[in-house]
């Protein structure tokens, strides 16, 4: 599955390639740009910016629900689905899904052209990439904050939803990787994750909450799934639900974790 998986982001990753892909080679990457949406969308629902709507953003993870299941989880592609699948309120998704612009239940533009180089869009209609299949471009959150100015590409710098650094080094095992917020101890900074993260056997920083709810941290290992390549820390968004299940929160999230062998797997 991992390898799949890669396979899709790898060509993604080559617009040179697009001329000579078949349809269903467009509609498995316009499905893994789903599955990607849906990751940012989560991480943004379980860690908003302070101005963020947090039923905004739940609004948003049900339509690309709805999306995925309509179309991506589909096991045959029948005439009927390429030529006229529709959401529940009756809003077409597509009049080809693979030659054509596919929509939102919402009747937001999702993409104009699977497999294309194009701007895509958010359910809330904000972009989260204008050049969606070249390499190393712009990233954003659905709240507009830049997640990062290239994206796939190793010792980049990745920011949260509210401007907090995430990393200074996607795709490099051993860096440091930060918290959302600022030192439960009181210094100058955010709380550091860890200062070696993805290595085996290193220390990082558990946060735990207490009988009244107040955090605080217990060092503990990096072992098992938390031990990460270096492709696995290029998909942020994914090592980020990962790192939340480390809050120990409730969350709709499923098979997104990379450990999982499931990188871009749909975070629901």
């Amino acid at each position: 599955m991992k390898i799949r998986v890669l396979a899709v982001i790898a060509t993604l990753l080559s617009p040179p390639l697009w001329a000579e892909t078949s349809g269903s080679d467009k509609l498995s990457t316009a499905c893994a740009t789903v599955e990607f949406m849906a990751k940012m969308v989560a991480v943004n629902l379980l860690l908003p910016a302070d101005s963020d709507a947090p039923h905004a953003l739940q609004s948003m993870q049900d339509e690309l629900r709805e999306l995925n299941r309509r179309v991506c989880q589909s096991v045959i592609l029948t005439r009927d689905t390429r030529y006229d699948s529709r959401y529940g309120n009756g809003t077409r998704i597509s009049r080809d899904l693979y030659d054509s612009p596919w929509y939102f239940p919402g009747g937001q533009l999702f993409l104009a052209r699977p497999g294309e180089d194009t701007t895509v869009y958010y359910p809330n209609g904000q972009v989260m990439s204008y050049h969606w299949t070249h390499g190393g471009e712009a990233v954003f959150w659905p709240n507009g904050q830049v997640a990062t100015f290239h994206l796939r590409r190793a010792h980049e710098t990745w920011y949260y939803p509210g401007g907090q650094i995430i990393t200074y080094q996607a795709g490099v095992r051993g860096g440091r990787w930060f918290y959302p917020f600022a030192r439960l101890d009181g210094r100058i900074g955010q709380e550091v994750i860890s200062s070696n993260w993805g290595d085996e056997d290193e220390d990082f920083n558990f946060l735990n909450f207490g009988a009244d709810g107040r955090p605080y941290m217990t060092r503990e290992r990096i072992r098992r799934k938390l031990s990460l390549s270096d492709a696995d820390l290029l998909d942020v968004a994914g090592v980020m639900l990962l790192i939340t299940r480390l809050y120990q929160a409730e969350d709709d999230a499923r098979q997104f974790v990379p450990a999982d062998a499931n990188i871009t797997g749909p975070a629901w």
